[in-house]
């Protein structure tokens, strides 16, 4: 009897270490595919842009999209291929790199199909053949741009010099790992401009906008102010030749984000006395208001005011209808810009010939 009392223990108690073993090793297959999702969502393909970027742009329109893209590969390039290997459905993304070259980024759903894409450039002369590099594979597009990609994301940088190529390439093969650590997404510029709603928005340092277009951007701020200090976040939009940026300055310092908020307090007033009192806190607006009569032009402004400048020459005068959420607003002729600092715009431009800027509340 106490023999069949041990045997039935022992029956009872490897029963409970085999559902015991089915229960752990059912629950560590459910962990180890949770870790595995949880790692998947943390990758995503805009984390090969490099996390000091100076300058990003999210385009979700699908055709700006592929213009976009074009700019890199060149006018056509996409159209002329029926699959591109890419999801122009979502957002492809324009940056400026901290070494400050030009960059997009766009989520592949085909390297297959972005092999072939390049390799038919390639056979029209406007690529070269496609070389791999590790886990990645790139090829220098129209001889100005290093195109590179894997099965979870496509780069494009440049221009690049011939005799950088490798090492363009090894750089870019650090984005393309899509470390989150290194990349864009966790970052706050990347948040901001996420939660845009417009078909193209920019989050930019002001230090890689257009000169003519800098000063505007700094009232408020101290004399003496970085310009990689100062974040420009607005809307683009495009009509009528027109690239209209509706938007604000702001910054991660908090005595340059007071004055700046200070400054939009006094716009919106439109105050002229207290406008030029703000500006003479910042060297950049001394000169302005000292030259062409822009002091006096300034004094006759009556509430908000409108700023125009072409080549050397800068107008102002009371912004007439406008809303009451927009506080100044500034007119530049393209022309009137040094094209050497237009890269961040150039897949807007095209016709464009004006450029108009409204910093609103």
């Amino acid at each position: 009897m106490k023999n069949n009392k041990i045997i039935k223990y022992r029956f009872l108690s490897n029963k409970c270490n085999l559902y015991f073993s089915l229960f752990t090793f059912h629950f560590s297959f459910i962990f180890i595919l949770l870790l595995a999702s949880c790692t998947n969502e943390q990758k995503s393909y805009y984390d090969a842009i490099p996390s000091q970027s100076k300058a990003l742009v999210r385009v979700a329109s699908e055709d700006r999209a592929r213009a976009s893209i074009e700019l890199f590969l060149g006018d056509g390039a996409l159209t002329a291929s029926e699959k591109t290997g890419m999801d122009m459905t979502l957002p492809v993304y324009l940056f400026v790199a901290p070494d400050g070259s030009f960059g997009a980024c766009a989520k592949v759903t085909d390297d297959d199909e972005v092999e072939d894409l390049l390799e038919a450039l390639a056979k029209s002369g406007k690529a070269s053949k496609v070389k791999e590099l590790k886990d990645c594979k790139y090829a220098v597009v129209n001889r100005n741009f290093l195109v590179a990609y894997n099965e979870d994301a496509l780069v494009a940088v440049g221009p690049i010099l011939a005799s950088d190529e490798q090492k363009v390439a090894k750089r870019t093969l650090i984005y393309l790992a899509l470390d989150p650590e290194r990349g864009i997404g966790a970052t706050d510029i990347f948040k901001e401009i996420e939660g845009a709603k417009a078909p193209v928005s920019l989050v930019a340092s002001v230090s890689v906008m257009p000169k003519k277009l800098v000063v505007p951007f700094l009232i408020g701020t101290p004399t003496g102010t970085n310009t990689d200090d100062v974040l420009l976040k607005a809307d683009v939009t495009v009509s009528d030749s027109v690239l209209t940026l509706v938007g604000s300055t702001t910054s991660d310092n908090l005595l340059i984000r007071q004055g700046i908020d200070n400054a939009k307090n006094i716009l919106a007033k439109g105050n002229s006395e207290e406008i030029i009192r703000i500006m003479e806190s910042n060297k950049d607006f001394m000169t302005m208001l000292n030259s062409g009569g822009f002091r006096e032009k300034l004094q006759k402004v009556q509430g908000r005011m409108l700023i125009t400048q072409s080549g050397n020459d800068t107008e102002v005068e009371t912004l007439q209808e406008a809303d009451d959420n927009t506080i100044m607003k500034v007119v530049v002729d393209l022309k009137s810009l040094d094209k050497e600092v237009m890269s961040i715009f150039e897949p807007f431009l095209g016709s464009i010939s004006t450029i108009n800027y409204k910093i609103i509340k």
